[in-house]
């Protein structure tokens, strides 16, 4: 998928990247980040205490033009938005009414906004045990392609900090390709967890997770 990505966006790897190497691999703490377009990635040595990855990274995909159809042919980052508008298609009537959001919130938002923040959508705690089966669900999706070792440190860092009960997800009318309900933007959030998928004109994904709120937005 990635190697997709980057044929669609960059014209290949090794065609338009940025690769930078902070302290020494095989040492404790060290990081590998890779940029372009599209991308910021991190491969994490434990390099940053308190955040999972190493810290906020950025993914996405124009796979079908800039200006994506509501369908998203070919992109390799739309199945994790189907997954989440399927966790939508449970909700009942009151439930999606919290669930839809009219505006979008701006790309760089993606700061924490603690225990006492004030979170956009239905709150997963208040979903009932099968949505709440279906969330985890959403969740394994979206960290599917990265290492054991990121999925495990995510994991813990929602736990310090509730776990997905303590995460709201909102789904944005704004935005919505084709108004086919089919949500394209939607944001899964908790104290010190921000998963931003923005789904028009085509997808780009902004993601900050941490054990701990007071940890800045270094991105």
């Amino acid at each position: 998928r990635i190697d997709k990505q980057l044929e669609d966006d960059a014209g290949g790897y090794g065609e338009d990247q940025n690769i930078a190497l902070f302290g020494t691999p095989g040492q404790d703490k060290f990081e590998f980040v890779m940029t372009g377009r599209h991308m910021t990635l991190r491969c994490d040595g434990n390099s940053a205490d308190h955040v999972a990855f190493g810290g906020p990274i950025f993914y996405g995909h124009a796979a079908d033009g800039f200006n994506e159809g509501p369908e998203h042919k070919g992109n390799v980052f739309w199945p994790q938005a189907l997954a989440a508008n399927g966790l939508f298609e449970m909700l009942d009537g009151k439930q999606r009414k919290l669930a839809l959001v009219d505006r979008l919130p701006r790309e760089q938002d993606s700061g924490f906004r603690g225990p006492q923040g004030s979170f956009p959508g239905i709150p997963i705690a208040d979903l009932s045990a099968d949505q709440k089966s279906h969330a985890q669900q959403v969740l394994a999706k979206l960290l599917e392609p990265y290492r054991q070792s990121d999925r495990d440190e995510v994991a813990a860092c929602l736990k310090a900090q509730g776990g997905l009960d303590a995460c709201s997800l909102a789904f944005y009318q704004e935005g919505d390709l084709g108004d086919d309900q089919v949500w394209d933007c939607w944001r899964l959030e908790g104290p010190a967890f921000v998963w931003y998928f923005r789904g028009t004109p085509h997808v780009h994904v902004w993601v900050n997770v941490a054990d701990d709120p007071n940890v800045p937005l270094n991105s």
